[in-house]
Order: structure tokens, then sequence, then C-alpha cells
């Protein structure tokens, strides 16, 4: 007949019974995509180029920006160099400075205007970088507001300063400081604008959508 075995008494700084598996506290970053290289970030620059929804990386934002501003540089040559070729067959006073700053600037404005639409996929892209990092387009709105009251009041005094004798004399000073306060603001957003498109997206799915470096 065999015994009654006796329950061993418990081994005291063991844990007794069956254990709960471990859950870590934090969820681990997802993995990064690929830095885009400069075909691919173009490629989805450009089809998105009246795109101001979704979100956008770094690599798509700058390698974009990048190819507008060469595009931008060539054009801007080009335009000065017709306006210049131009101006030998032009009926003015070659030798009046301001006959030709009056004459030269509304013909390469105009000779350079088309360049300004490179401007629209630029802040479509610039919001969508906003967003990528949990921030509003309208920080780009605000700024453009501010840099057109400046060019618009710019152009006004370049226009019609030299019909005035001392014109320094007989200045609207409050329209001057006006105009030099929108331009510190424009400075400003354009600085944090900047440093915004710098950092790096957000991991997590955002209200603009799911991160496109994250996904």
């Amino acid at each position: 007949m065999e015994q009654n075995q006796q329950p061993q008494p418990p081994v005291y700084g063991q844990p007794q019974g069956p254990q709960p598996q471990y859950q870590p506290q934090y969820q681990p970053r997802p993995q990064a995509r690929p830095t885009l290289g400069f075909g691919e970030a173009n490629k989805i620059f450009w089809k998105k180029s009246l795109d101001f929804t979704g979100r956008a990386r770094r690599s798509e934002y700058w390698w974009g920006y990048l190819s507008v501003f060469i595009i931008s540089l060539i054009w801007s040559i080009a335009a000065c160099a017709i306006v210049v070729y131009m101006l030998k067959d032009a009926s003015i006073d070659l030798s009046d400075d301001n006959e030709i700053f009056r004459w030269f600037l509304p013909k390469y404005l105009l000779a350079f205007s088309p360049v300004m639409l490179l401007m629209v996929p630029v802040y479509a892209a610039q919001t969508r970088r906003l967003h990528d990092t949990g921030r509003s387009g309208w920080w780009i709105v605000v700024y453009l507001l501010c840099s057109l009251v400046y060019l618009a009041g710019s152009f006004y005094l370049l226009f019609n300063m030299f019909d005035i004798e001392d014109s320094f004399e007989n200045m609207n000073w409050g329209f001057f400081l006006g105009l030099t306060l929108f331009y510190l603001v424009g400075v400003v957003l354009s600085i944090v604008i900047f440093v915004f498109t710098l950092l790096d997206s957000k991991p997590e799915e955002n209200k603009y959508g799911p991160s496109p470096k994250y996904q």
C-alpha cells in the first residue's frame, strides 16, 4: 500500500501558478520606409500638384522644391535676357535710369509671371508637409497674405517715388511702417514654416491621414 504523498511546502520567492504573458507598456515604433529618391519624389510631387489634402514626406517636398527652383532659375535668366534684348529697340532715353527701370520692370514681370504658377505645387506640397507634422495649412495662408500686402505696397512705392522730389521727406511714414510690419511678420512666418518642414513625420495617423513614411 502506497503512502499518501504529502504536499510540498511553497518555495518562497518563486511565483506560484500560471504567469500572465508580459505585455510591453508602449507599442514598438513602426519601421520607416526608405527615403524617396529624386525621381520618385518628383513623380509624387507633380502628380499631387493641386492636392492640398493628405500628408507629404520630407523627401517628397524638398526634392520637388529643388526641381521647381531649378526651373524658376532657368526661366528667370531667359526672361531677363529676352527683355534686355528688347531694350535696344525701345524708344526710351537710355541715359535715364528711372525711365529704363519703369520700362524694364513691367515687361520682366510679365515674362516671368508663368513661373509663378509653379508655386501652386510648392504650396500644395508645403501644406501636406505641415499636415505630416500635425499642423494646419493656415500657417501658409497667413504668410501669403502678409507677403502679398508687402509686395503690393513695395511696387506702389517703387513706381511713385520717382515722381516725388525729396521722396523721403514727403513719404507717408505710416504707410511705410505698416509695410515694414507686414514684411517682418512674413519673415518670421517663413522661418517658422521652414523649421516645420524640416521636422520628421509623425508615425501615428492624424486627422490628415496615415503617415506616408510609417505606413
